[in-house]
């Protein structure tokens, strides 16, 4: 009740009261004039001029109230005005207004199924997250495989290309040995039948023996020269051999020489200056009636030791063992073979030794070593130049201190 009060518009209220009473005032007043002067209209009489007069005047206040009320307010001069508008305006936002509440019923029901449909997807989302991480760790775990695949296949690749390589050096070797086993087969017939020679007593020559040597010194060596040197140690083969078997030269036959050995001998020696030696070797056992197989080889010389060289010394106490002297004596010819070795004497091939030492001379030392009443000095040394083929010759003297 009292909010419909204060919502009422007061003041368009006092203004058309003011107005309707204005003009009411102004139409009496008209009126009373218009009566007393008894005018008429339209040759109406007076009584009935006055009615239409009041009529204009209530036609009046209408129309001026209707104006102010125009003036005064806009809703009322468009309700008056425009309402034919006004309710098309109605029927219109009426219309629309419906429409957006179907429409917002509409949008409310899509939001329920986006809502729905959201949750679904965020579930699916979610599945997906975990799938995805399930993938992850999964592809992990793959390149950590792939990566020890990779490198398990280049161990394994490295590994066949080692057993590869070992493979072809076992094959390389086996045929090696093939050979190896083929040569020491027909060594061991070679042996066992010097074995068999041997114990008739018919090997001449052993295989590896120097049978012959000699010495070639010249400012510029010549084809002839190696021939003359080679049919001189040809000779000397032959008379080595007669001297084994304790017959005459004419009855052994001459050595054969390999072609190569000489072919080979004659190019590296011709047009060269200096001092060579040439050696015969046999290159198997040789057999006693049969000429033996050689191969012709050089070296350069030169001069090792020169006369007088002392190669060792060796000091012994009074009344040593004679045992502990010959072990003595026994080291120190080691060593001067090592050491002749060293600077450049050749070994035989056969024995392995530089030289050689007279038994009874040695034999003498050690007793005058061992019946010596004072501490004594032995020593070695060379009675005569020595040069690279050797021998070396050894020439021992005792001094006592």
């Amino acid at each position: 009740m009292f909010q419909l009060l204060r919502e009422m518009n007061w003041s368009l209220l006092l203004a058309l009261i003011v107005v309707s009473a204005f003009v009411a005032w102004v139409g009496d007043i008209v009126g009373m004039k218009l009566g007393r002067r008894r005018i008429t209209l339209f040759k109406i009489r007076p009584k009935y001029t006055s009615r239409l007069i009041s009529i204009f005047t209530g036609v009046a206040i209408a129309i001026v109230t209707l104006f102010a009320i125009s003036v005064a307010s806009e809703p009322v001069r468009t309700a008056l005005f425009n309402m034919s508008y006004v309710k098309n305006q109605i029927i219109t936002l009426t219309d629309e207004l419906q429409k957006n509440k179907e429409m917002a019923q509409n949008m409310e029901m899509n939001l329920f199924e986006s809502r729905a449909n959201l949750k679904d997807k965020q579930d699916e989302l979610s599945a997906v997250q975990t799938k995805l991480s399930q993938g992850a760790k999964n592809l992990e775990t793959a390149n950590k495989q792939l990566k020890d695949l990779k490198a398990a296949r280049e161990e394994a690749i490295a590994q066949r290309k080692t057993l590869t390589a070992e493979v072809s050096g076992l094959r390389s070797e086996s045929e090696n040995l093939k050979k190896s086993v083929k040569s020491l087969n027909e060594e061991s017939t070679r042996l066992k039948s010097g074995i068999q020679h041997l114990r008739e007593g018919r090997i001449a020559a052993f295989s590896g023996e120097i049978v012959a040597q000699g010495i070639i010194s010249s400012k510029k060596t010549t084809g002839e020269m190696v021939d003359n040197a080679l049919a001189r140690l040809s000779s000397e083969c032959q008379a080595l051999l007669a001297y084994r078997f304790g017959v005459k030269p004419e009855t052994i036959s001459m050595p054969n020489i390999t072609e190569t050995s000489v072919k080979n001998l004659k190019e590296k020696l011709k047009g060269e200056s200096g001092r060579f030696l040439v050696r015969l070797t046999a290159l198997t056992n040789a057999v006693a009636g049969e000429p033996v197989d050689t191969e012709a080889s050089y070296y350069n010389t030169k001069l090792i030791y020169k006369k007088g060289t002392v190669l060792a010394e060796t000091n012994f106490e009074q009344g040593v063992k004679r045992t502990e002297v010959e072990a003595q004596i026994s080291r120190v010819l080691k060593n001067v073979n090592a050491r002749a070795t060293h600077d450049g004497i050749l070994r035989d091939p056969v024995s392995g030794s530089v030289g050689s030492i007279d038994s009874t001379e040695l034999s003498n030392m050690v007793t005058k070593i061992v019946d010596s009443k004072e501490p004594c000095t032995l020593k070695m040394t060379t009675p005569r130049d020595i040069y690279t083929e050797g021998p070396v010759i050894l020439k021992l003297a005792l001094k006592e201190k």
